[in-house]
């Protein structure tokens, strides 16, 4: 009898696939146990490098054992975040120590600038010492620019010059204005005495030429012929022979050697005695000329021009370098086509105009002071075809002229400014500066520090010098005294 075959079992559709996800779930087990195990040495491998970074930067980590260092925390930001300092971080042990007798001009590396100089009087030893100290730090170059001493005889004769050019001046400004010569003068900004057109501005409707400017200054009486049948020279071409044959300017002699400059040159419309011209503002006008002068003489494309009480930011040259990038330049050569940066200024609402491509450039709407600015090669030239006119040259304080221009052109015609944009002076304000005045020792120019604008930093260098070398005291803490606040503050901030 035949045994039945049993008939063959067959899984059914559920148990295959039930089956399948027991295998598939098997190996996504096994894959992240391998996962985990990687990721462990992977988590070890991160660690001991974050471990061997923090072991690194412990030097720099503020902790309970450093809490009497105040950089600490500056350099720690400077190693972990910031992009690598072009200069020596202040607190090297190894930076050399500069002396007094130490009369080197130039010190290291560059800026951004085809040169960064310094005005300074030569006999201003400590001043020299410390922004030799500033350049060390910062690792850039600075020349001296020689300014001269007020008491020098020379300045006497400027301002009998400058006497006489005003009398000519009234006449012209008069005659185009047709008001009374008694009408003319000021030291405020617009100033009379500084405008380069002689007739009313505000008046002027042309839309393609600019306003009459001044007639040829008649030559001056004393001044050699440079050759037969060539027209003399005014007071300002023989000045400035005389200047560069050696340095014969120091020469020249007023009149009387007891002259009595401030009383000379006083200006009866002008109502704030600060403003008046006296010796001291004829000194500081000629060493701002010097050192533009110093700019086309080495051919410089771009110059920094300092004066030897200022405090930069420690992190100038990446902002700079970002500033400088957004201003204006000929699309095809590349050549800047702006003026004057002012780094550092005073006494102007220099946040009036909007910002311009940058968080911290504004067009100039009134910089005083010339404590830190920039100039081009071209800004140079047109600074001193202002500054040495002889209609105008030396009759008020030198940081008058540009905000000056700058109100002037400003008064054109909408019409003639769009055919010509700024054709006076193209100008910015960085905001809130760079550089501002020490305010630390006595001025050269008047009794005690000079005027009450101080500005503030956010990263010192001053500070970070002196805390590196321990001289820092509290006496250099910014102070808050109630109902006198600082003018910067109060300009920027409102009522206080």
């Amino acid at each position: 009898m035949a045994v039945p075959r049993q008939p063959s079992w067959t899984a059914p559709p559920r148990f295959r696939l039930a089956l399948a996800a027991l295998v598939a779930l098997s190996l996504l087990v096994l894959v992240a146990q391998l996962a985990r195990d990687a990721d462990a040495d992977r988590a070890t491998t991160l660690r001991q490098a974050a471990a061997d970074r923090l072991a690194q930067l412990s030097h720099y980590l503020p902790s309970s054992s450093r809490d009497s260092d105040p950089l600490a925390y500056r350099r720690f930001l400077e190693r972990t975040a910031a992009p690598p300092h072009s200069g020596s971080t202040a607190g090297n042990s190894t930076r050399a120590a500069l002396t007094d007798d130490d009369d080197r001009e130039t010190e290291r590396g560059p800026l951004g600038f085809s040169h960064v100089y310094v005005l300074s009087l030569p006999s201003r030893t400590d001043r020299r010492r410390d922004m030799r100290q500033i350049a060390h730090a910062l690792d850039i170059d600075i020349e001296f620019v020689d300014a001269a001493n007020k008491d020098e005889p020379f300045i006497k004769w400027i301002a009998e010059r400058v006497a006489e050019s005003r009398e000519l001046r009234r006449d012209e400004m008069a005659k185009a204005r047709g008001v009374p010569r008694s009408r003319i003068g000021g030291l405020k900004i617009g100033s009379d005495w500084v405008t380069p057109f002689p007739g009313n501005v505000s008046a002027w409707t042309s839309s393609t030429a600019l306003p009459p400017s001044f007639p040829p200054f008649p030559p001056y009486e004393a001044a050699p012929s440079l050759a037969k049948g060539t027209r003399k020279q005014n007071w300002v071409q023989h000045l400035e022979s005389l200047h560069s044959a050696g340095g014969r300017h120091t020469s020249l002699r007023p009149s009387r050697a007891d002259l009595d400059v401030a009383a000379l040159l006083f200006d009866k419309r002008e109502h704030l005695a600060v403003r008046q011209v006296h010796e001291g503002i004829i000194s500081t006008f000629w060493g701002q000329t010097r050192a533009l002068k110093r700019v086309l003489e080495n051919g410089d494309r771009t110059a920094l021009i300092l004066e030897d009480d200022v405090d930069v930011e420690w992190d100038v040259a990446r902002l700079w370098a970002s500033i400088e990038r957004r201003l204006p330049r000929d699309a095809a050569t590349g050549e800047p086509e702006w003026d004057v940066a002012f780094l550092g200024h005073c006494w102007g609402g220099e946040y009036q105009k909007p910002q311009y491509l940058h968080p911290l450039v504004h067009r100039s709407t009134g910089p005083m002071c010339l404590h830190g600015y920039a100039v081009t090669s071209r800004g140079a030239r047109r600074l001193l075809a202002h500054l040495l006119s002889p209609w105008s040259a030396f009759s008020s304080a030198v940081d008058l002229v540009i905000p000056t221009l700058l109100h002037v052109q400003d008064q054109l015609p909408a019409a003639l400014a769009r055919a010509h944009p700024h054709p006076l002076a193209s100008s910015f304000s960085i905001v809130p500066p760079l550089v501002v005045q020490r305010k630390d020792g006595p001025s050269d120019l008047q009794t005690g520090t000079g005027s009450p604008w101080r500005g503030v930093l956010r990263d010192s260098t001053v500070e970070r010098i002196k805390r590196d070398d321990g001289s820092w005291t509290d006496d250099w803490d910014d102070q808050y005294v109630p109902g006198r606040i600082d003018p910067a503050t109060q300009i920027r901030c409102g009522p206080v």
